[in-house]
Order: C-alpha cells, then structure tokens, then sequence
C-alpha cells in the first residue's frame, strides 16, 4: 500500500438507546448501513457469513465468516460481499459502537484501565483479530445482543482486554501508519458510487471512462481521487474483485471453468489464468480441487 494516503466516507450519525453510551446492532447486506463510511465511535465488528473484501482506510483485504475487527473513530470504512444480483444476506453483521472519550475518562480516573489507551491508539489504524482472539471476541460480540446496558458495558471492557492481550501472532493493523482521515469532503458520494457500478457490472465491461463520466470528473483526475480515497487502483479493486467472484462460483457451483471465467468478466482466458495465479497462488482448477470439487 502507497504511504501517503488519505480518504474519507460518509459521516454516520449513530444514536444509542436512551440513556445508554453503547450500541449494539446487527443488519444484513445489501443495507443502507452498509456503504463506504466513517463515525466518531469506534466499532467492534464481526462478519457472520459471506466472503467478500473489507476496506478500512487505505486497507484492502479479504474477508471470511467469523472476522473480527476494531475500526477507530472517524476511519472509513465498508465490506463488500460477493453475492448474486438478487441476493440477500440476513444479519451478516454485528457491530458494537461506543464513543472513544468515554473509554479515555475511563482511563483517566482508573489506572488501571490503562491498556485501553494503546487499544485506541491502535484502532486508528484498524486492527484485525485472528485465531483464539478473534473466537473470544465474536462470542462476546454475539453474546452481548441479549444483555442489558450494564452488562454490555462489561462486554465492551471484556472486548477491549481481548484485543489488548492478544498475543502478537494475532492481530494487525489494516490502515498504513501515515494515514490520516480526511472527513471534509463529499468524497462519499463518488466512491459509494463506484462500488455500485463496479458490483452492478463485475460480469461485464466496466470502464473507467464510464465511471469517471458518471461522477463528473475526468479519467485521469478520477484514477488519482479513487487511488488518494481508498489506497488502491479502480483497476486493481476490480480485478481482485472478480477473482474473489470467480473463486466463490469455482467452490459453490459446477460450472465449467470456460463459464466462471466469462462470469467474472474476463473474455481472455490466458488473461484470467495469469491473474488469478497472480492473486490466489494457483491456478482455476487447482483451487476448485483444492475444494474437493
């Protein structure tokens, strides 16, 4: 990832339940709370089902059922799911949100609440959990649907202990360490957008002429702003994008190889071997056997 990046989202305004600092909730996707974005809180957030790309920031990496991730306050972020175009997935996510200067008053009047303010500091650059931690931290965040305000308070306490003991083998940052949000913009609109597009035509032509027309900017001028916005090409996104498609369809169905690959957008067939060696590490065929199929 490029080392001087910045981008932003489309500010949410989260509002917890009456006299409560913490909110807890669960949505499916396609949903309007699922879109390029960024809120004052920091999120706890476990993916359910689906496979699919997180973007976090300047971040760009895959996703599968049980990820479990902490985004800091006023950091971008979106997970795109690879689905049909009538698809729907119920519930996919659990997010717990909860405004970092409650935490930092917390530290201030108990030392002993110290490790939470290198929690903090971390989440400005995403963290992401892995192994054990990452199965501790969903069963809290599943577990806390059903608490009262209270205890969910201890579930946010336990979620931070979680990530602040986990051994180094499991977790790491997502977000390059000179990015810096940049949240006075309407970029929002442009990149939510392109996602639209890119999803709405992943089996067919996708040009970044037609998209830069559809935003009203230049090529060149777009190529740069998508580059400064997400830390990533439109052309590379795409790319990886259908070879995440053609992998779910080389696992989930019995479609002939020649099939997936025009599924997933690509008419050159050499094209299609060559990049998705280059992204999965082997070829088509290898990767279905490698699923027994």
């Amino acid at each position: 990832m490029a080392s001087s990046m910045s981008g932003n989202g489309q500010l949410e305004v989260i509002v917890p339940d009456y006299n409560t600092s913490i909110r807890w909730v669960e949505h499916g996707y396609p949903c309007n709370l699922a879109k390029w974005h960024y809120h004052p809180e920091i999120e706890f957030h476990l993916i359910r089902r689906s496979t699919g790309f997180m973007m976090v920031g300047d971040g760009l990496i895959p996703f599968e059922p049980g990820q479990v991730t902490l985004i800091g306050s006023n950091v971008p972020h979106h997970w795109i799911s690879d689905i049909g175009a009538d698809e729907v997935l119920e519930k996919r996510d659990v997010a717990c949100q909860i405004r970092p200067n409650k935490l930092a008053s917390l530290v201030r009047l108990f030392p002993e609440a110290a490790p939470i303010h290198n929690v903090l500091e971390r989440s400005r650059h995403g963290i992401l959990l892995m192994g054990g931690s990452a199965a501790r931290a969903a069963e809290l965040l599943e577990s806390s649907r059903d608490h009262s305000s209270y205890q969910r308070l201890i579930d946010v306490l336990s979620l931070l202990q979680v990530f602040a003991l986990a051994p180094d083998d499991e977790w790491e940052t997502i977000v390059t360490p000179s990015f810096t949000p940049d949240t006075g913009s309407d970029v929002s609109e442009r990149i939510n957008a392109t996602l639209a597009y890119i999803n709405a035509n992943l089996g067919g032509d996708i040009s970044l002429d037609d998209i830069a027309n559809r935003v009203a900017m230049n090529p060149a001028a777009f190529s740069r702003f998508f580059h400064q916005a997400t830390g990533i090409n439109f052309s590379e996104l795409v790319s990886r994008l259908r070879i995440s498609h053609a992998c779910k369809l080389l696992v989930t169905t019995n479609l002939p190889i020649s099939r997936i690959r025009i599924d997933s957008g690509y008419r050159n067939a050499s094209n299609f071997n060559r990049r998705f060696l280059e992204e999965i590490g082997m070829t088509p065929s290898a990767y279905r056997g490698s699923y027994g199929k």
